[in-house]
């Protein structure tokens, strides 16, 4: 099957970021969203790594088509394909560009999380670009993404000094963004009952800054993760 021959439709998953689906690319995007939002790994792996096969790109659309492909690599069991992807397609431009400030630290939050043996990431640059575009961009999900790149650095520091600065501000996305923050703080510490606890408690609110079902999902499994870690410490 061809995307071509996929039905014209849009994405179900169209929240936050809108699904950028006019041209070529566009296609791929829609259709790539919609395995995602149907479950139908393997089919989005062979049809949007066929396409990309036969595609050049470059910028945030194309880099994000790049995500999507590394997703579905994971989820057909090919984690170190995806790790390979991550590192020519996604860690490059996240080094030397802004366009990867949500891509880079979500996939690489998804490399660690499903990492079949341990292995030493790439933190320190996606830390250092998140630091200087923290308060710099008008939209919160991209905020939350470079707050996610601090706290898997474990860079206690900076979450601190974050969370000093917005502790009193009233704005209801800024609230949710802070309690975000609380657990992921608390993972970076260590502290994973609390972590758990605390993004148990928003996750299913993570739309009200953006992002799409698929990019969302990460936040449920890092909760689920904390759970498991905190279950294990108890029973120590």
């Amino acid at each position: 099957m061809s995307i071509e021959l996929m039905p014209r439709a849009r994405s179900r998953d169209v929240s936050g970021f809108a699904v950028f689906s006019n041209g070529d690319a566009g296609e791929a995007h829609v259709m790539a969203h919609r395995m995602l939002d149907e479950g139908r790994h393997e089919l989005g792996h062979r049809l949007l790594g066929a396409w990309l096969d036969s595609h050049d790109g470059a910028g945030s659309d194309w880099t994000h088509l790049q995500w999507h492909m590394a997703v579905f690599e994971i989820a057909v069991g090919q984690w170190d394909a995806a790790l390979t992807r991550f590192e020519r397609e996604i860690m490059p431009v996240a080094i030397s560009s802004d366009d990867a400030l949500t891509d880079a630290p979500a996939m690489l939050w998804r490399l660690w999380l499903s990492s079949p043996r341990a292995v030493e990431l790439p933190w320190e640059p996606l830390r250092s670009r998140a630091v200087r575009n923290l308060g710099k961009r008008d939209c919160p999900y991209v905020e939350l993404h470079c707050l996610l790149a601090l706290a898997g650095a474990r860079d206690l520091e900076t979450l601190d000094e974050w969370l000093r600065i917005k502790r009193h501000c009233k704005d209801e996305r800024t609230q949710l963004l802070a309690r975000l923050v609380v657990g992921l703080r608390a993972f970076a510490a260590s502290d994973f009952a609390i972590a758990a606890s605390v993004l148990d408690e928003v996750v299913a609110r993570i739309s009200e800054l953006g992002g799409s079902h698929a990019q969302n999902l990460l936040f449920e499994e890092i909760a689920a993760y904390c759970w498991q870690l905190a279950e294990v410490r108890a029973a120590a």
